[in-house]
């Protein structure tokens, strides 16, 4: 009986490097100043990420989820939600879902409208 013991596969860990780099490099490669080889040495980013971003212009440079609201709109209603608790509204979890919803849709509707 024999038994076979599988490797397990390496972790890399991911790049830290800064987004400004990123677009650098790939605006280098782009402007044929060097090859993703050069780029990835010059600037410290992955061969493979100046490729595809190189590759398929439409990736977006930069990560996290889209934001519905600027600082101001943020922060009028962060001072809202502060208002309603000090009034004696109770805020649930359901409130603040609603409260937060309609105003994101209102400010969305008030754009569109510009």
């Amino acid at each position: 009986m024999s038994t076979t013991i599988k490797k397990k596969k390496k972790v890399r860990p991911r790049g830290l490097y800064l987004k400004q780099k990123l677009v650098n490099a790939v605006t280098a490669v782009l402007d044929d100043e060097m090859t993703s080889v050069f780029a990835q040495t010059e600037y410290g980013v992955p061969q493979s990420t100046i490729r595809m971003h190189v590759n398929n212009v439409s990736l977006g440079i930069g990560g996290g989820r889209r934001s519905y609201l600027n600082n101001q709109q943020e922060g009028y209603l962060v001072d809202l939600i502060k208002s309603l608790e000090l009034i004696g509204i109770r805020l649930t979890k359901n409130i603040l879902k609603k409260v937060i919803g309609e105003y994101i849709t209102s400010v969305s509707q008030t754009q569109r409208l510009t």
